[in-house]
């Protein structure tokens, strides 16, 4: 599979993000460069499934645990990479909005089970569609292996 990432420094990002769990080699399922309105109305289908499912497999704590008042009490599905952001185009490019109009976003995220995590209403929206941090991914995949065990 290959990576279609617009930009080559939005690469280089995302690989440097995923370095320390395998990379994006190993990470494809994170990812979807289709229209985020395509991605939206396929979650809108599952979310349901994809929440139970979640719940079953980690139980409802926090998977995303980054708001200082985590309430710890998983209530919904998240991306943990954004279906789309325009944090990059912010970030790396220093675009700014025009006229009162948002700086563009680009298509990321996928609605692979990889990209799932739970994650209560203050973590949620305190990530909004920003990318996690390598703290972040690290505590998910412990959680994640520590179930496994």
């Amino acid at each position: 599979m290959t990576m279609n990432f617009e930009y080559e420094e939005d690469k280089k990002y995302f690989a440097a993000l995923l370095d320390e769990i395998g990379g994006l080699e190993n990470n494809y399922g994170l990812f979807d460069f289709r229209s985020p309105d395509i991605k939206r109305s396929e979650f809108n289908k599952i979310r349901n499934s994809v929440f139970l499912g979640l719940l079953e497999k980690y139980g409802s704590i926090c998977q995303l645990h980054c708001h200082e008042d985590c309430s710890n009490k998983a209530t919904q599905v998240d991306h943990l990479i954004p279906l789309s952001s325009n944090i990059l185009n912010k970030k790396i490019r220093s675009i700014k909005g025009e006229k009162g109009k948002k700086v563009p976003a680009q298509s990321f995220g996928s609605n692979h089970e990889s990209n799932f995590v739970l994650a209560c209403v203050r973590c949620n929206a305190y990530k909004k569609h920003g990318f996690p941090t390598k703290e972040i991914l690290h505590y998910i995949i412990k959680v994640r292996n520590d179930k496994k065990t």
